[in-house]
C-alpha cells in the first residue's frame, strides 16, 4: 500500500482544509450547535456540489468511485474542524448499505438525490440493550401485508435521524434469523422521535414506529441477504471514525503547542518546561500510532470478512484509547481554560468521547478481536 498521497489526494486535502479554514471557523461552529439542527444545511449542499457526498460511490449512480483512502481524507480534516454534519452516517454507513444492497431501484432512486445534497439518511438499528450489536430485531417487527408491510418498534440512539428523510430500518421479519432492511419516510404517519443533543452538540433520537404502512418496494434487503452487507458497511463506517479520530489528535496538538508557547510562567513561556515537552512528544507518538493503524485498516477493507473485522477492530480500540489520552493531556496542559465553553480543546474532548463511543467502544473491540483469534 503506497502511504504517499497523489497528486489529486493533495488538492482533496488542500480544499478541505481551506473549507474549514475559511468557512468553518469555530465561533460559527459554536452558533449552529446552539439550535435547529445543529449543523448547516448551506454547508451540506456545500459538501454535495464539492463532490465530497460522492467520493465512494460507484459511477452508475453519479458517484466517483474513489478510493476509501479519499473518504478518509475528508473525515480527518472534519475531525480537526469539529465538523457537525452527518457525514458519516449519511455518505459513509447509509450510502454503503444501499450501494451493497442488490436492489437496483432504491439504489438508482436514492444514491443519486444523496449525491446532490437533497437526501439525508440516518441508519435506525440500536435498540434498548443492545450494545455495538448489528442487525437488532428484538424490538422492532415487520409483517407482510396485502399492500407491502406494516412495522412496529423500537429504536434508540439514532444519530441524524431528527435532520433525517429516510431511516434504513432493521427489523425482524418471517422469523428470519437475519434482519430485514426497510426504506423509512421520517415524517410517515406512525413514525415518533424524541430528539436530545449529543455530548459534541450533534443530534440523536429514540424511534418508534407503530403500525407504519409500508409499501412492498420500501423492503431495501430481504433478511437472507442483510448480515454480510450491514457487518461490512459497520466496519467502514467505524474505519471513517478512526478519521476523524486522528484528526481530532491533530487539531489538539497544533491548539496544545500553540497554547504552550504563548502561556508564560515564572517568566518564560511553558513550552521550555521538560516536563511539558515530554507530554507532548507522547501525544505525537500515540497520533501516529493511530494513524499507522488506521492505513492498515485501510488495506484490509477489502480482504476476507475475518481479516476486515480483525484489522478494524484493532484500529478502533488503539485509536479510542490513543484518542482519549491526547484529548486528556491537552485539557490537561491548558489548565483552567481548557474546561471552559468557550475554548476549543474541550469540545475536541467532548467529540473524542463521542467518537469513542461509536460503532463500538473500546471493550467491544478488544472482545471482538480476541474472538476471531
Amino acid at each position: 500500500m503506497d502511504f504517499n498521497l497523489s497528486d489529486e489526494q493533495m488538492m482533496l486535502r488542500d480544499g478541505v482544509e481551506r473549507f474549514i479554514k475559511d468557512d468553518y471557523g469555530f465561533e460559527e461552529r459554536r452558533q449552529q450547535a446552539s439550535h435547529g439542527e445543529s449543523f448547516s444545511r448551506k454547508h451540506w449542499q456545500q459538501f454535495a456540489d464539492l463532490g465530497w457526498l460522492a467520493l465512494n460511490l460507484p459511477e452508475d449512480v453519479g458517484g466517483l468511485e474513489c478510493s476509501f483512502a479519499e473518504t478518509s481524507i475528508v473525515l480527518e480534516a472534519f475531525g480537526r474542524g469539529l465538523v457537525l454534519e452527518p457525514f458519516v452516517s449519511t455518505a459513509v454507513l447509509c450510502a454503503r448499505i444501499i450501494d451493497r444492497s442488490g436492489n437496483d431501484q432504491q439504489r438508482q432512486a436514492l444514491l443519486p438525490a444523496l449525491i446532490q445534497g437533497s437526501l439525508l439518511l440516518a441508519f435506525a438499528d440500536m435498540e434498548n440493550g443492545s450494545r455495538f450489536a448489528v442487525g437488532c430485531t428484538q424490538q422492532t417487527f415487520a409483517e407482510k401485508t396485502p399492500g407491502g408491510y406494516r412495522l412496529n418498534g423500537l429504536k434508540t440512539l439514532v444519530s441524524g435521524a431528527p435532520s433525517a428523510d429516510k431511516l434504513l430500518v432493521t427489523a425482524s421479519l418471517d422469523d428470519a434469523t437475519e434482519p430485514a432492511v426497510f426504506v423509512v419516510d421520517r415524517e410517515a404517519a406512525g413514525v415518533s422521535l424524541d430528539s436530545y443533543r449529543l455530548v459534541d452538540s450533534s443530534r440523536a433520537a429514540d424511534v418508534r414506529f407503530k403500525d407504519v404502512e409500508l409499501a412492498a418496494s420500501a423492503l431495501l434487503i430481504a433478511p437472507r441477504n442483510s448480515r454480510t452487507v450491514l457487518d461490512e458497511a459497520h466496519d467502514r463506517a467505524a474505519l471513517a471514525v478512526v478519521a476523524q479520530v486522528v484528526g481530532v489528535m491533530q487539531g489538539v496538538m497544533d491548539l496544545t503547542a500553540d497554547y504552550i508557547k504563548t502561556r508564560t510562567q515564572f517568566g518564560q513561556p511553558i513550552g521550555k518546561f521538560q516536563a511539558l515537552q515530554h507530554r507532548m512528544a507522547e501525544m505525537f507518538v500515540e497520533a501516529q500510532h493511530t494513524r499507522s493503524i488506521l492505513y492498515r485498516g485501510m488495506a484490509y477493507l477489502e480482504k476476507s470478512p475475518e481479516e476486515r473485522r480483525k484489522a478494524v477492530s484493532a484500529a478502533k480500540a488503539a485509536a479510542g484509547k490513543s484518542g482519549r489520552f491526547v484529548c486528556a493531556q491537552g485539557v490537561q496542559l491548558h489548565g483552567a481554560i481548557g474546561m471552559t465553553e468557550e475554548y476549543q480543546v474541550g469540545h475536541y474532548f467532548r467529540l473524542m468521547t463521542l467518537l469513542e463511543k461509536q460503532f463500538g467502544d473500546i471493550d467491544y473491540h478488544l472482545t471482538r478481536f480476541s474472538a476471531i483469534g
